[in-house]
């Protein structure tokens, strides 16, 4: 569903990527792209230590993207991405990490909100099955050990 969100407001926020920042569309288009990324990577590292209700308070609404350390994280990794891989200024990256960054969790927070979704609903949308069967696995295999 993370996924999707993104992949459906993609236009628009390279729309306003192109407009407010100056980026040409295929900047813009693989700007969207490494925020995905970046975002993605912060929730599985953070669902799979257990360090979630962060990420939780943003999408319920609790807290705002910025405020969130594992957002911040994910934008701090992805402003250093459009630097290094997108050639982006960092003066201009500085601005567009933390503005695209609100915007998708703003976008997701908005569906969480609608449709009243859980924490473990929200787990399963954002990491998927093989991101929870090798979170899953990686603690039953922990746990099993402790009673051998």
């Amino acid at each position: 569903m993370f996924t999707d969100i993104i992949n459906n407001m993609k236009g628009q926020l390279t729309g306003e990527l192109q407009s407010k920042y100056n980026l040409e569309p295929e900047k813009a288009d693989k700007s969207v792209d490494l925020a995905k990324d970046n975002l993605m990577d912060e929730m599985k590292n953070r669902a799979s230590s257990g360090d979630f209700g962060g990420i939780m308070d943003v999408l319920k609404g609790n807290k705002g993207a910025t405020e969130s350390t594992a957002v911040n994280g994910a934008i701090q990794r992805y402003v250093g991405d459009l630097t290094t891989k997108l050639g982006i200024p960092a003066s201009v990256a500085n601005q567009i990490g933390p503005f695209v960054m609100t915007f998708i969790m703003n976008k997701f927070s908005n569906k969480v909100t609608s449709e009243g979704m859980g924490q473990s609903d929200i787990m399963s949308s954002l990491i998927g099955g093989g991101i929870k069967d090798s979170i899953t696995k990686g603690l039953g295999g922990k746990l099993g050990g402790m009673f051998k």
